[in-house]
């Protein structure tokens, strides 16, 4: 089911389920994962952190994933891996990649711990250890929780080891410290669409 309306938003050109084997095809996109671009930004822009010029690229780039995020959402997809080295950042624009783990939002499976960690809300882990269902839980807020890791880890050039509570120490305008804040807040005072997010980012 997931990577069926995957195909219908043009993420994936052919897909097999079978006993015998599974596959699917993507899109070729050229270009370099965000992590790499991250790296390249901090190094243009020096030790004490990113420059406004890169400042606004992190943001655009953080954008563009909040866009992707919301159109996965309203198709019922919950991507379940979102981090740097899924996002290909091509000459026009931002991709999400690695569909593996790719779930649908109202599926009645039981929750599972796979995902990145640090990039991965330790709650979910929580829940999935309880045993609980994906329908029965909020998805679309655990794909937010990682866009706001990454949006983390492109100001920081490092991962939040800490959780919401990972410290901001290079210099960024006070917004996008809030914007991280809430991206990777409690469930219940976190953004509740990707839409949102990306409003505040706009």
């Amino acid at each position: 089911r997931a990577l069926q309306a995957a195909r219908k938003l043009g993420l994936v050109l052919e897909h097999e389920l079978t006993p015998q084997r599974f596959h699917y095809v993507m899109p070729f996109v050229p270009g370099d994962d965000l992590s790499v671009i991250s790296r390249r930004m901090h190094e243009l822009s020096g030790p004490d952190g990113l420059d406004d010029k890169n400042v606004r690229g992190a943001v655009g780039h953080a954008r563009d994933l909040a866009r992707i995020l919301h159109d996965f959402h309203t198709n019922d997809l919950w991507h379940k891996d979102v981090k740097p080295s899924n996002i290909i950042v091509s000459s026009d624009g931002v991709h999400l990649v690695d569909l593996g783990l790719l779930t649908p939002l109202s599926s009645a499976m039981t929750l599972t711990t796979h995902g990145t960690e640090y990039f991965r809300d330790p709650e979910l882990v929580r829940l999935a250890m309880r045993g609980v269902k994906v329908h029965e839980v909020d998805g679309v807020k655990f794909d937010i929780y990682s866009a706001g890791a990454v949006l983390y880890s492109m100001l920081e050039n490092s991962f939040p080891a800490h959780g919401s509570l990972s410290r901001i120490t290079k210099p960024c305008p006070e917004a996008l410290q809030w914007i991280i804040r809430r991206s990777m807040a409690d469930l219940d005072a976190r953004y509740g669409s990707a839409r949102e997010m990306w409003a505040d980012l706009q």
